[in-house]
């Protein structure tokens, strides 16, 4: 697309406006309900939305979008211009003033990203990567890190929503064998932000399963373009859909899926 920055420009502004929604209501004032046991939905989530979707589709009625909480998510094998989007990736966070959270936000054609958006509106911190361009954060380049080695790598993780319980075993299992081979893991509640971090050096790693697009599609381009290598966990490219994802500096990339238990 040669007109990919009439797009980019857009998209920046509607997260911008949409960020604002996001600090009134993180002091208070919002409704919660739960789309499953420990799946929680906002205010705050619902309205960030809607307003992205509505000033995107005014200068893009053309594009279609997949997101969180009111699209349809049937779109595995869309060929078109998509936009993939999370209007709060780190709701349990938001809800209890964490503020460890983002608006992610991707634009795709067929399985190609063409940009990506994270943005927490509290640090301020807007990671973004153009694909080709590289992986910039509040416009300063950024890079993965160097480290060569498991046992000097700090790991980030989730645990998904649905079927936590089921699989809890192996969860934990993965999490043990990490916390013996890394310097440390952590557990910090965005997936998007968890990339993010991979991307500008302050992890080497992030595993999870049970994810969404819309948790990934941002973050995993600008993993990429800051120079690392994403995955699922056989270390095929079925990420987006897959529900298995590992980001890396590259480096440790074999050695965890090795821990992992995917490709050997």
């Amino acid at each position: 697309m040669n007109n990919i920055s009439k797009y980019f420009e857009a998209t920046r502004k509607a997260v911008f406006r949409s960020s604002e929604i996001l600090k009134k209501y993180f002091l208070g004032g919002f409704k919660v309900n739960y789309k499953s046991e420990r799946n929680p939905v906002t205010t705050a989530d619902k309205k960030s939305e809607k307003l992205i979707i509505s000033l995107l589709k005014k200068e893009f009625p053309e594009v279609e979008f997949l997101c969180e909480e009111s699209c349809n998510k049937k779109k595995k094998n869309h060929n078109g211009l998509l936009w993939i989007l999370d209007p709060i990736d780190g709701t349990v966070n938001f809800m209890h003033g964490l503020p460890i959270f983002s608006i992610s936000i991707a634009l795709y054609n067929g399985n190609d990203a063409l940009f990506g958006i994270v943005y927490n509106p509290v640090s301020k911190e807007f990671f973004h990567a153009i694909k080709g361009k590289g992986a910039y954060l509040n416009g300063k380049k950024i890079n993965v890190s160097k480290t060569k080695d498991l046992k000097h790598s700090l790991i980030v993780t989730g645990f998904p929503y649905s079927n936590y319980m089921k699989n809890q075993g192996k969860l934990i299992k993965i999490f043990g064998k990490f916390n013996e081979q890394a310097e440390g893991v952590r557990r910090l509640g965005s997936a998007a932000l968890d990339l993010c971090y991979v991307a500008c050096g302050r992890f080497e790693g992030f595993w999870e399963e049970g994810l969404k697009p819309w948790d990934v599609a941002a973050g995993a381009l600008i993993v990429k373009e800051a120079g690392g290598n994403v995955s699922d966990f056989s270390g095929n490219g079925g990420y987006l859909f897959g529900g298995s994802l590992f980001a890396s500096n590259s480096k440790i990339h074999k050695k965890a899926l090795e821990i992992i238990g995917g490709k050997r």
